[in-house]
């Protein structure tokens, strides 16, 4: 015996108005038809209530299945962090070359991860190029620091020479009379 507290007959409708009523009503004139033919569903194993009369799927849904699993396989394997990118790549240009129906619905979606793949790809050639640059980079500016250092101890050094020079030079040369200017008359 169903439990009256769950009854949809007895369920006050929560708005009023006509198409509440129409809801209501065709849920409870679909609840019994649906309750029964989940009944006789109950005794069948998985997968079998969906089907007429036949135990293996047809070959439009497996070759469906199939086209789905190689797509998915390309997603996994061009997940990031993965190094499996040539694997998703070889996968998603078989589905493309696929003409049957059903990989054939597939390709749009497989079109555009391959494009995202290519990118990724071309992009990770960029990267290493770049960081072998700054690896060969950051050796050769620590050359050239090193070099400049050298420069300007050298630089320093000249300059100390230069300036005894000029010390030296000004105490050997006696000191100059000042002239005196010329006014034209003969002294």
């Amino acid at each position: 015996m169903p439990d009256p507290r769950l009854s949809i007959a007895d369920a006050e409708p929560r708005a009023p108005g006509r198409a509440h009523n129409r809801i209501a009503r065709a849920a409870r004139a679909l609840l019994p038809a649906t309750l029964a033919l989940l009944a006789g569903c109950a005794g069948l194993p998985f997968g079998q209530a969906a089907e007429d009369d036949t135990n293996a799927p047809s070959a439009e849904t497996l070759a469906h299945e199939a086209a789905k699993q190689r797509l998915h396989a390309a997603v996994q394997a061009s997940q990031p962090g993965e190094a499996r990118l040539a694997t998703a790549r070889h996968a998603l240009e078989n589905l493309l070359d696929d003409e049957r129906a059903e990989a054939r619905t597939l390709h749009p979606y497989a079109r555009a991860l391959l494009e995202q793949i290519r990118e990724r790809q071309r992009l990770a050639v960029l990267a290493e190029r770049l960081r072998r640059q700054l690896d060969d980079g950051i050796p050769a500016a620590e050359a050239q620091e090193r070099e400049l250092d050298a420069l300007h101890r050298q630089n320093a050094e000249l300059q100390r020479k230069l300036d005894a020079l000029a010390e030296i030079e000004h105490r050997l040369s006696p000191p100059s009379l000042p002239l005196q200017p010329r006014t034209g008359q003969p002294e």
